[in-house]
């Protein structure tokens, strides 16, 4: 089980007093009681990411960045997987569509074993 399942966290939000959090884990990653609650705490950022009018380029600098992350290919995952560019706004793509494409780079979908 790798951390995204182990934390019920789909997308690996930072913890950021998420309404439905129980707690962090030793890395700083946002623990949720269920699949339910992590979804809709990802949801819920990108959402709040939505409206404050960021383009997909800010969210992914935001969400993955370069200090922890080769944002710029991860940038380019995501960008190929919506068929959206850099300056598209993310108000432009659907939240559920973009949560979805973060829980498979993130690896949630994956199967070990």
């Amino acid at each position: 089980m790798n951390r995204p399942q182990r934390n019920n966290n789909p997308i690996n939000l930072r913890f950021a007093e998420q309404k439905e959090a129980t707690g962090k884990d030793v890395d700083g990653f946002a623990v949720f009681p269920n699949a339910v609650a992590g979804w809709r705490a990802a949801v819920a950022q990108i959402q709040l990411d939505q409206d404050r009018g960021l383009t997909l380029g800010e969210f992914i600098n935001k969400f993955a960045p370069p200090n922890e992350n080769d944002t710029t290919t991860y940038l380019i995952y995501v960008g190929e997987q919506l068929t959206a560019r850099h300056d598209t706004l993310l108000k432009n793509i659907s939240k559920f569509a973009l949560a979805g494409v973060l829980a498979c780079r993130e690896g949630w979908f994956a199967v070990e074993g």
